[in-house]
């Protein structure tokens, strides 16, 4: 699968008429999802979804028209998950200022973690736990792919529990091929979302898309050092706090971090912002009409979040010039990290 077969899969969506929420407008994410979009229709089609277990999953084969409706879905998805890496980018270099190294490597790796949701989510993958306290959950689906659960989930008195009650739903589309299906599995295993995702990632050659792999080892190495730098001794390097006061002052200094303040690529934010700018114009090239990506919802963003400042002057224009490969501020971060 390459970059002309995901064109190709997502050419002529219309996304706009397609996505319509009862509102009449495109939907808020909260209200057009997979699991959302299971709940809406499982009353109508729940003998459908009964005929099609085998082994304690659904598993339904969507033909040509299904897809008329997840192409859309899918770029839906995708697209909050490119929005939500933008947000994080904006977070982390606005934390130069202070040299707060420590947060500024956790909300790069966010950033990291939503490109990579949203480019495997463009491809045709999208995965969902749905637990019992989540309102998209659906008792009778629960009941047909974990019956003895269920079971187990009634209180003496007759009544549902459904505190411990979960399942999966998963969706499976190759562009590329005519292959597509989707899944309500009983349990999709002990692996939670960052691994999944960033297993999926691994499986996809991101290269034939035009978008630069984020990582050259494993990348759930990623996400192993951000739970090393979270949750262990060995975060927080700044917070020695058995040194005597001016020893403290002098170690919790960041000033190589606050160097970095002005400029827009920056060592933890780099391949950031180069892959951000590749998602954009992989996202304008779908030629898919009224795709929700506009130039003037990121200028806003960055103004209001950064404020009227060097980094702003430079992010605007960068992305008014569509985020060109090569550019003045990428060189001036080259030029930055070999002195």
């Amino acid at each position: 699968m390459n970059r002309k077969d995901l064109i190709n899969f997502y050419k002529g969506t219309n996304y706009e008429l397609v996505s319509l929420s009862v509102r009449g407008m495109p939907p808020r994410p909260s209200e057009w999802n997979l699991p959302q979009f299971i709940k809406t229709i499982y009353e109508d089609n729940l003998e459908l979804f009964k005929k099609s277990l085998t082994n304690n999953a659904i598993t339904i084969k969507l033909d040509n028209e299904d897809l008329n409706y997840f192409r859309a879905l899918l770029l839906h998805e995708s697209l909050f998950n490119f929005y939500k890496a933008f947000y994080n980018y904006l977070c982390a270099i606005k934390m130069y200022d202070g040299g707060l190294e420590h947060w500024i490597e956790i909300t790069a790796y966010y950033s990291k973690f939503y490109l990579a949701s949203s480019i495997i989510t463009l491809s045709g993958k999208s995965r969902y736990i749905i637990k019992g306290n989540n309102h998209n959950f659906v008792e009778e689906i629960y009941k047909i792919v974990n019956p003895n659960g269920y079971n187990k989930n009634i209180s003496k008195n007759g009544v549902f529990q459904k505190k411990h009650a979960k399942y999966g739903i998963e969706l499976d589309i190759d562009p590329s091929k005519n292959e597509s299906t989707l899944y309500v599995i009983k349990d999709l295993g002990s692996g939670g979302s960052h691994t999944y995702i960033w297993g999926k990632y691994e499986e996809i050659n991101s290269n034939e898309f035009g978008i630069t792999k984020m990582t050259h080892d494993y990348p759930q190495h990623l996400s192993d050092e951000r739970n090393v730098e979270n949750y262990s001794f060995e975060g927080y390097r700044q917070l020695d706090f058995n040194l005597d006061p001016n020893a403290f002052r002098q170690y919790f200094n960041r000033d190589y971090i606050k160097r970095q303040s002005e400029m827009i690529y920056t060592s933890e934010t780099a391949i950031v912002l180069g892959v951000i700018g590749e998602l954009y114009n992989l996202f304008k090239s779908l030629g898919v009409d009224c795709i929700p990506i506009e130039k003037e919802k990121l200028f806003y963003m960055c103004k209001y979040s950064l404020g009227k400042n060097e980094k702003t002057r430079k992010l605007i224009d960068l992305i008014d010039s569509s985020f060109p490969e090569n550019n003045k501020y990428l060189t001036e971060y080259l030029m930055y990290e070999t002195n």
